[in-house]
């Protein structure tokens, strides 16, 4: 519990003899013997009920038009009673929820001061009755210099005190008066919490946006030629809007910009170890065939290579009809066919789109036409059951059906990576350099017949 904040004289600012004094929190009860609904927007009078059989103190609460709605609880009646008999205090009585018939109401009770209100000041006496008074009406007084915290712990340090019956009417007034003040401030903590949650809530959205923007502008592309033919597919070349500056693996090993060690084979797969030159920076292309003393292997995934520091691993199997995952392609009843040549992509694509008819199939964008090229022999491991699909599409209509992958597709960021793997009927992933340039793409439409 934090320490109880030392009160200030009751000199500081004297009891207002008109207007308000405060509020505190409280219910109606009884409701359910009174027919009349309190309207939630009005302000409801509260008068006392001194003949009432039930309880002397009791103190009635009406609606604007004059029917009886229930009573104020009887504890707050206890000491509220003589003050308002003796013309100290008036009150209203406004919902703070909705209505609740059937048990109690709460409600939000205003405290005002009357013609008499002077009094509230408290008989002279010089008993430890008074000591307390004059504590709460310093504190009361003087409320605007503590925190709502302070407040708080003090009314909790001393609610057996104020619970016992020995507190002065006017001393327990302001004990609930008191109550009122930490829920306004706890209120405009709150509201100040729900401002911060909103505002950091618009940001996080706001960076969200600004990063999703910024992929896909970094995953932009355009076709660059007409749609070429490859058996009963279509291939459509694209170019990156944003391609990183890279190097083809096959390339950086002719010119020396990197080194390949096989440290490892077993069962078709091998893992090869790289390592760069200087600042270069190299890409891998899944299904780029490499040919080494060791044998002719094919890397088995699209992999950026930046670090020049340390040594880096990629994986390539065995080259050849009997590696592993090689698909047989064969054509409607298992007869195989006869696989039709690569198509030959202009110079300038850095990619390619594949369609059956006018299905997307499967998307591949690279940062170097060479690394594209090698991503073509990836459409020879195709399976190859389907009948063509007609009409073919024009390229701008292939386009056109290829734009929404990289409009309105849904991806996780996870940078450098930009993934598509949680989305439906997509799987694939993109691997960015800074954060603003396409390195690789993959896409897949995985609820396609024809995969690769």
């Amino acid at each position: 519990m934090r320490p109880i904040s030392p009160i200030l004289s009751t000199s500081s600012a004297p009891i207002p003899i008109a207007g308000p004094l405060g509020w505190f929190p409280t219910w109606i009860v009884g409701r359910r013997y009174y027919a009349a609904v309190p309207p939630p927007d009005s302000a409801l009078s509260c008068e006392r009920q001194p003949d009432n059989p039930s309880d002397p103190d009791a103190i009635a609460v009406y609606a604007p038009h004059g029917n009886q709605v229930g009573h104020l609880p009887r504890y707050d009646a206890a000491y509220l009673a003589p003050l308002l008999d003796r013309g100290a205090i008036r009150l209203t009585a406004r919902l703070a929820a909705d209505d609740n018939p059937g048990n109690r109401t709460a409600v939000r009770l205003e405290v005002w001061a009357d013609e008499h209100a002077v009094t509230l000041a408290g008989p002279d006496a010089g008993t430890a009755e008074a000591v307390w008074h004059g504590q709460f009406i310093a504190l009361w007084q003087n409320r605007a210099r503590y925190t709502y915290g302070a407040i708080d712990d003090f009314r909790s340090a001393i609610r057996d005190i104020a619970h016992s019956g020995r507190l002065w009417p006017e001393t327990q007034l302001f004990y609930r008066l008191l109550k009122g003040v930490v829920a306004d401030g706890e209120a405009v903590e709150a509201r100040a919490r729900e401002i911060a949650a909103k505002l950091a809530a618009e940001a996080e959205a706001k960076c969200r946006a600004a990063e999703t923007a910024a992929v896909r502008a970094a995953l932009a592309c355009e076709p660059c030629g007409p749609l070429l033919p490859f058996g009963h597919l279509s291939v459509l070349p694209l170019r990156a809007l944003r391609p990183a500056t890279v190097t083809p693996l096959t390339e950086a090993l002719r010119t020396g910009a990197a080194a390949l060690t096989l440290k490892k084979a077993a069962n078709g797969a091998s893992a090869f170890e790289v390592l760069l030159a200087d600042d270069a920076r190299v890409l891998a292309v899944g299904g780029e065939r490499l040919d080494t003393t060791a044998g002719v292997f094919r890397i088995a995934k699209d992999t950026l290579i930046e670090s020049a520091d340390t040594p880096f691993t990629i994986h390539a199997l065995a080259d050849g009809d009997d590696a592993p995952n090689r698909r047989t392609p064969v054509f409607l009843n298992g007869a195989a066919t006869v696989e039709p040549p690569l198509p030959a992509l202009p110079p300038e694509a850095t990619g390619f789109a594949v369609f059956r008819g006018g299905e997307r199939l499967h998307v591949a964008l690279y940062a170097h036409p060479a690394c594209a090229v090698a991503a073509l022999t990836g459409l020879r491991r195709m399976t190859w059951h389907l009948r063509p699909s007609r009409p073919e599409l024009s390229a701008e209509a292939a386009f056109a059906a290829l734009a929404p992958l990289f409009s309105d597709a849904p991806f996780s960021i996870d940078p450098p990576f930009v993934r598509f793997y949680t989305t439906p009927g997509l799987k694939g992933e993109a691997r960015l350099t800074d954060g603003k340039e396409v390195a690789y793409l993959r896409i897949s439409i995985t609820d396609s017949e024809i995969v690769v």
